[in-house]
């Protein structure tokens, strides 16, 4: 049973993630990756699976989190991974913001001072 609190009302049965989907493209110079959901532990080996897949020799590389609900520790390892591999292989990393509620995670963490975010 999933409750949010001790005495909470009964809310379901069973837990139901949301939809989580990912997205890669590549346009010239500029690959983008973009997270639909939810990125956690159970989602972040298939983030870092679409991030393998892409054909290399990009300039750019676009990591698209605008529609992400929720972004967890294990998802800022995949980023500072790419980070570091940016650096090492000589291609600009920009990671398109969150929302906010989501953002926040970056800000309290100083992660938006090691890479760069942009305005969706």
């Amino acid at each position: 049973m999933y409750r949010r609190r001790q005495g909470a009302i009964h809310l379901s049965d069973r837990f139901e993630a949301p939809e989580f989907a990912i997205h890669a493209d590549r346009e010239g110079p500029v690959a983008t990756v973009a997270v639909k959901g939810e990125l956690d532990v159970a989602t972040a080996p298939d983030l870092v699976a679409a991030l393998t897949a892409l054909e290399p020799g990009y300039e750019e590389l676009v990591i698209d989190l605008s529609e992400c609900s929720f972004f967890a520790s294990s998802g800022i390892s995949v980023l500072l991974d790419e980070n570091a591999r940016a650096t090492a292989e000589g291609f600009r990393l920009v990671v398109v913001k969150a929302p906010p509620q989501v953002q926040r995670i970056f800000d309290l963490t100083s992660l938006d001072e090691m890479i760069t975010f942009r305005e969706g």
